[in-house]
């Protein structure tokens, strides 16, 4: 089909210029014609040497013309129009011999009067030429202009012939692409709601069925690694199950023991104590507080593991009484304590109550036990969005700890400072670590030596706690 219509385009475009050509001659001779009148008139007039030159010029240049018209254009131009043309020229060239010949320097007036019919008959000759020209003109013209409109409508149909055929061509491998991409995309889809492999089926041996062949290929090594992996997962859940179950129970049965020991301790000391150096009753005081660290640390140990096995139970949480009622807690315990508690009014979040009480007990603990040192211990309390979270903080101006210890803040067993100083098995904040994480949140730890500290934990805000909040948006708008 491309090489028929380059042919077509050629021949016809080569025609085309053909008639342009004849068209264009034919202004040319019309021209010379013009030329050629004026150019005797002034001859007639002036007996100029030039003019008698120009003229021999214009009418041979007709001649060659008319010639290459009938040899070039012949199944453009008409036959019987060129040979009237040839034979007028010929006539006009004879004349103007007969004149050339007639014309002295000295005239008489015979000789004139023949001269101007002689004038007479080239003008009569020029106006038989010019009707000619005119009329080859207009058929070059009408001529080129249907043909023009043949050649585009041929070509417009060929055109059309082509983007047919080629459509026509292009249904099966469109039709065939369509199919490919359909099972592919349905076995695609597939492979992720089915709990086995089942390969794609594609007919022919073409690059589709070789895709279909890699795809089922890359499945199966999907499969195979979907299979490992849950293998491992269900390995990895039992280990941490049964390292859980361990802990809780080892630490559980520790206690007793603990409690036994510490509980023998004290009835020694209590009833050998007259007869106890002073040694020995540091001695049996050392073997207490060290039975008590040890049981602490094994509450702190099962408290970890509960936040590991807590399912959360989410509802709405008033956070200002929640924090009132562990500060109230604390100080309980800490009656000798002057501490200046501020706190801000916290937005309300949907949580887990057990698991954001243990959170704020142990940030707000932490606080109380490293201000212990301070004459005007200060504590604050605040809340602020950020995005899509809750930001809530406990900052206070204790001892504070170093940056460059930063990373290890939220570690299990990781302490910045030594036993000596505080008290404490370094696990508190890993529990509050654990039961943020739980929330979907985070948390955060700044400070300076000397300067206190802040720890923030970040939770998300739903969908279903944004009507809790509203009251605590506008007040801070």
């Amino acid at each position: 089909m491309a090489v028929i219509f380059g042919v077509t385009a050629y021949h016809g475009h080569h025609h085309l210029r053909e008639l342009r050509d004849l068209t264009t001659i034919a202004d040319g001779m019309l021209d010379q014609i013009e030329q050629l009148e004026a150019a005797m008139q002034r001859f007639l007039e002036t007996r100029s040497h030039s003019q008698r030159y120009k003229i021999y010029l214009l009418t041979d240049s007709l001649n060659i013309q008319i010639y290459l018209t009938g040899q070039r254009f012949a199944s453009a131009a008409p036959p019987e129009i060129v040979d009237e043309l040839r034979r007028h020229v010929w006539q006009l060239q004879g004349l103007i011999l007969e004149l050339d010949a007639r014309y002295l320097p000295t005239l008489t007036a015979p000789e004139i009067s023949q001269i101007q019919a002689l004038a007479q008959r080239l003008q009569i000759e020029i106006s038989q030429i010019q009707p000619r020209l005119h009329r080859l003109h207009y058929l070059g013209h009408l001529q080129t202009t249907l043909f023009s409109d043949q050649l585009w409508q041929t070509e417009f149909l060929l055109i059309i012939a082509a983007a047919l055929l080629s459509l026509a061509l292009m249904v099966p491998v469109l039709w065939r692409i369509a199919t490919a991409l359909h099972v592919l995309r349905i076995g695609t889809l597939a492979q992720g709601t089915k709990h086995h492999f089942s390969p794609l089926r594609l007919a022919g041996n073409d690059e589709f069925n070789q895709l279909a062949n890699e795809f089922n290929q890359m499945a199966q090594r999907l499969a195979h690694a979907e299979h490992e992996r849950s293998i491992h997962l269900s390995e990895l859940e039992n280990a941490v199950q049964d390292l859980e179950n361990f802990s809780y129970s080892v630490s559980h049965d520790l206690r007793a023991p603990l409690r036994a020991i510490d509980g023998f301790v004290a009835i020694l000391m209590e009833e050998y104590a007259p007869v106890l150096d002073t040694e020995g009753l540091r001695l049996f005081a050392v073997v207490s507080n060290n039975a008590k660290k040890m049981e602490q640390l094994i509450n702190d140990i099962l408290a970890l593991s509960r936040a590991g096995r807590l399912e959360l139970e989410l509802k709405p949480i008033d956070m200002n009484a929640l924090v009132r009622e562990v500060w109230e807690q604390l100080m309980e315990r800490h009656p000798e304590r002057v501490v200046e508690f501020d706190c801000a009014e916290l937005p309300p979040i949907h949580g887990d109550a057990r698991a954001l009480r243990q959170v704020w007990q142990n940030l707000l603990d932490n606080a109380l036990k490293f201000t212990a040192g301070r004459e005007s211990a200060h504590i604050q309390v605040s809340a602020a969005p950020r995005g899509d979270m809750l930001r809530y903080c406990v900052s206070d101006n204790g001892v504070g700890f170093d940056p460059a210890y930063q990373n290890k803040l939220f570690g299990l067993f990781l302490r910045l400072h030594g036993m000596e100083e505080f008290e404490g098995t370094g696990v508190g904040l890993a529990i509050v670590k654990r039961f943020v994480q739980k929330h979907q949140g985070t948390v955060e730890g700044t400070g300076a030596v000397g300067a206190g500290a802040t720890f923030c934990f970040h939770l998300p805000i739903t969908t279903s706690s944004l009507p809790f909040m509203q009251p605590f948006v506008e007040s801070n708008a």
